[in-house]
């Protein structure tokens, strides 16, 4: 099957990818979840749902940052592959 019917049918995630153990990104999410946690002790309910709250949004705003990165990527790799193919000297 091509790529675009794989993306159609839902078969690429391009979001999705597998952090390889002990690389960086894996050492900074350990990190952050020790670190999540020693102040989770520390907080109150109302705290720790304000907490809550926060890392939903950074969520969010990382999510719609990642995308907005895919889009001018993709958009940037069309660019160059129409100007290849369309200007030839």
């Amino acid at each position: 099957m091509d790529t675009i019917r794989e993306l159609f049918y839902g078969n690429i995630h391009p979001y999705e990818r597998e952090i390889p153990k002990d690389s960086e990104c894996d050492k900074l999410n350990k990190l952050i979840i020790r670190h999540d946690a020693a102040l989770k002790a520390t907080l109150n309910e109302q705290e720790a749902q304000i907490l809550e709250k926060l890392k939903e949004a950074l969520m969010e705003q990382s999510s719609l940052s990642e995308c907005e990165g895919f889009v001018t990527g993709f958009r940037l790799g069309v660019r160059l592959i129409s100007e290849v193919l369309c200007c030839r000297e």
